[in-house]
């Protein structure tokens, strides 16, 4: 796989996995597990050769994530969310300048790690609709942010966050005081940032998905990305869903085929009864390892072709289009994830059930049916572009 790979991202992700192997598989997270990546330049995937990094595709990042993945599902998801972060932005020209070049900067010369900070407790998640309770208060020039957030992966080895925020502005006027969200850039040393642990769940538990606490935190009036309406079109959306869709998936994606391997290298090696019959000869067997493997190996092919598509499109409409792609991909990829570790368990029976790479991973893959865009949302946008399409004009 690793044939169609740039050079330098291939270099990367080999000594990325060479590193990562000794430190993988566990359930809490360490710092030297972002650390091994950033010293591969892994983390320089996205960034533009130009600005320092490595200028990374979608198609690549989906590639190199599903193979970490396949290692360590709680780092390739870590990296995922850097990698979604940092492509959204530079895709949908959002941005301001000042902003982009400084974190692409930061990520190429310093090892900063980034993420978006938007779910909250009391709103839940912003897939479904939510606005961020968190407020950005204007003091003058500069704003005063407060809240917390949760869910935010890799929180330890950040140096950014990307928040979300109630604006409130005493100087506001007319249409301007209608609800608006900010989005700011963060640097998680600033006075008032507290990182939290917060994550206690069935997989992904190496993930350090913690709690982000804001009390008074003070910064300047450019570190605000953009600003809009409650409700409104937001320009980054096509981007970020086709970045975050994907790159989920593909660490999933990894998951599944990091069990694959697992289970095959028992399955040949484990002789039961008589000793001379291995569980892969087994007929019976060898149907769930078929079944197995065809799951996995359609999952990648669509992942990977929507992920061409989406950078075959260009821009605006065409990108538009490619979203309901993005949201199959995401959803048959976890289900085969799914899929495959159910069944990796199901083979081994009592030594998949045990503490290790099976019973992990069977864990792990679950955590995918939780990210969005999720089932029941994704099957009504289905349903409503079907029945459009067919309704008679007015």
């Amino acid at each position: 796989m690793n044939d169609s790979l740039p050079p330098k991202i291939a270099e990367a992700l080999a000594e990325g996995l060479e590193l990562l192997r000794p430190l993988a598989g566990e359930d809490s997270f360490y710092p030297s597990i972002p650390a091994a990546l950033v010293r591969a330049g892994l983390h320089r995937l996205p960034v533009p050769v130009d600005a320092g990094g490595l200028g990374g595709r979608l198609t690549d990042a989906v590639r190199v994530l599903a193979e970490l993945g396949a290692v360590d599902g709680s780092a390739g998801l870590g990296l995922a969310m850097h990698y979604h972060t940092l492509g959204a932005a530079l895709e949908s020209g959002a941005w301001p300048h000042t902003l982009l070049d400084e974190v692409f900067s930061s990520v190429c010369e310093q090892g900063a790690l980034i993420n978006l900070a938007a779910t909250e407790e009391r709103g839940g998640s912003p897939a479904r609709g939510a606005i961020p309770w968190v407020t950005a208060r204007r003091h003058g020039l500069n704003w005063v942010i407060n809240g917390e957030k949760r869910w935010t992966t890799w929180l330890p080895a950040l140096r950014y966050a990307v928040v979300t925020a109630r604006i409130i502005d005493s100087q506001a006027n007319g249409a301007e005081k209608s609800l608006r969200i900010g989005t700011f850039l963060l640097d998680l040393s600033r006075q008032g940032v507290e990182c939290l642990p917060a994550f206690d769940g069935l997989g992904m538990r190496a993930s350090a998905s913690g709690l982000l606490r804001l009390q008074d935190v003070c910064v300047e009036g450019d570190r605000l990305i953009t600003s809009s309406l409650a409700g409104a079109d937001d320009p980054r959306r096509a981007s970020a869903l086709a970045w975050f869709g994907l790159c989920v998936a593909a660490v999933y994606l990894g998951v599944g085929e990091g069990a694959r391997s697992a289970l095959v290298h028992w399955a040949v090696q484990r002789k039961p009864v008589d000793g001379t019959t291995a569980v892969a000869d087994i007929p019976a067997v060898r149907i769930r390892l078929g079944k197995l493997d065809a799951e996995l190996r359609a999952a990648r092919l669509l992942l990977l072709e929507v992920a061409r598509r989406w950078e075959n499109a260009g821009s605006g409409a065409g990108r538009e289009e490619c979203l309901p792609d993005i949201a199959l991909a995401k959803l048959k990829v976890t289900e085969a994830a799914v899929f495959a570790t159910d069944h990796a368990l199901r083979i081994a029976g009592g030594p998949g059930f045990l503490r290790g790479v099976l019973e992990r991973a069977f864990r792990d893959a679950r955590a995918g049916l939780i990210h969005p865009p999720l089932e029941d949302v994704a099957y009504q946008e289905f349903a409503k572009k079907l029945v459009h399409g067919r309704k008679p004009p007015s």
